[in-house]
């Protein structure tokens, strides 16, 4: 099934294919450690959220969290970024039921400005062959985990579309990683695994 970047959909689809996939639960067998994902809103974010799908998708990612943990985006970018859209973080919103068309055509008028600073953030969390969390987190939440990985929409995207491998991206300095980086070059079959299925999902680029 074919999945919008970036979406709870998307997020889902990846935990799927990890947690099937028996060669990931042998190479994995001994993994301990978890990943805090920060992507930077960018002109590549909005020339995308004007496709209605991919904002619906972005949305899904903020709307699935519980208001108590959603309004920790409060004071930031991000919030500002939704109301100009019209939306707020205190409202209980189904996303399907939001007038994308509608909400594209306001993106349109936005500038980069708009969304200087505003990011949006996802917990990936692994633990002995099995990815036990693949989910949006709020601002303050999962600092403790045992890496960060950030960048901007546009590297993540490309990431994601052209399914190129993070780790080389890190070198070229289109991604930041931080953390525990001497286990990661110890278990760099884990991390090459994973990245393989994470390129295995579809991605809809209609």
């Amino acid at each position: 099934m074919a999945v919008v970047f970036p979406s709870k959909e998307w997020l889902d689809e990846v935990k799927k294919a990890v947690n099937s996939d028996e060669e990931y639960k042998k190479v994995a067998a001994n993994w301990e450690g978890d990943y805090l994902i920060v992507i930077e809103m960018d002109e590549e974010a909005l020339k995308d959220f004007q496709k209605p799908k991919v904002l619906k998708g972005f949305l899904s990612m903020i709307y699935t969290l519980p208001k108590d943990r959603r309004t920790k985006y409060k004071g930031s970018p991000l919030e500002d970024l939704l109301s100009k859209l019209g939306l707020s973080l205190d409202d209980d919103v189904d996303p399907e039921s939001l007038d994308y068309e509608n909400l594209a055509a306001k993106v349109a008028d936005l500038t980069a400005d708009d969304v200087k600073g505003a990011s949006v953030y996802i917990w990936l969390d692994f633990w002995h062959g099995e990815m036990r969390a693949a989910e949006p987190v709020a601002p303050g939440e999962k600092d403790d985990a045992r890496f960060k990985l950030s960048g901007s929409y546009a590297a993540f995207k490309e990431m994601v579309f052209k399914k190129l491998d993070p780790t080389m991206m890190i070198m070229q300095g289109k991604l930041k990683l931080q953390g525990d980086l001497a286990y990661m070059m110890r278990n760099i079959a884990t991390v090459r695994k994973y990245n393989e299925l994470q390129n295995s999902v579809e991605i809809d680029t209609s």
